[in-house]
């Protein structure tokens, strides 16, 4: 019997690499394993270029080496074009999704606009409907209608401090809780007279 046949230099190695690299390419076809199956090419490629160099210095069969080592290759090629069609596809879907998310934004944004606007627009067109004015002339007029209030509120002050100095505290009481329920009475009728011209 010749050496070189009983030699099983190599061999182990290259089994476990065969084994590996028919595993890798079903892993490397299917969408969702493909990394499993690249490193297990990867192993498979290892340990069969080590089985194949150790049977080449033993002088011994490399036919099943080859094969582990074309095997494993061909898992790594197929888990290799798995991975870039995963990741293209990752970017479509990430380039659509981005086209989305702008696309939501813009609307959004679009959206609030017109809400705001017609938000103003109904708040003017009823506020012209009521009151038939201009919305800043009649803030002004209001404005200048309460300063007006307020300072016939402090001249009756001014009224009422002068008529109740020279009266008890039973005459100022009284003639204090008739001014102010004239006052009051005033007040209410002004501000019903506001209410009404607007």
């Amino acid at each position: 019997m010749n050496a070189s046949s009983t030699n099983t230099a190599g061999m182990g190695l290259g089994i476990a690499g065969l084994v590996l690299g028919i595993l890798s390419i079903p892993f490397g076809i299917m969408g969702c394993t493909f990394l499993f199956g690249l490193v297990l090419a990867i192993l498979g490629i290892t340990l069969s270029a080590v089985g194949y160099s150790q049977a080449r210095q033993a002088n011994a069969q490399t036919g099943l080496i080859i094969a582990a080592l074309i095997i494993s290759i061909v898992g790594f090629g197929f888990s290799i074009t798995r991975m870039a069609n995963s990741l293209n596809q990752s970017q479509i879907i990430f380039e659509k999704a981005r086209d989305k998310v702008e696309k939501i934004q813009e609307n959004a944004e679009e959206y609030g606009d017109k809400i705001g606007e017609s938000y103003e627009e109904a708040f003017e067109e009823g506020f012209k409907s009521e009151y038939g004015d201009d919305l800043e002339a009649t803030l002004d007029q209001l404005e200048k209608d309460l300063e007006s209030l307020g300072d016939e509120i402090k001249k009756a002050g001014v009224d009422i401090e002068a008529d109740v100095k020279d009266f008890t505290d039973e005459d100022q009481a009284r003639k204090l809780g008739k001014a102010a329920g004239r006052a009051l009475r005033e007040f209410v009728d002004e501000l019903n007279d506001t209410t009404d011209k607007e």
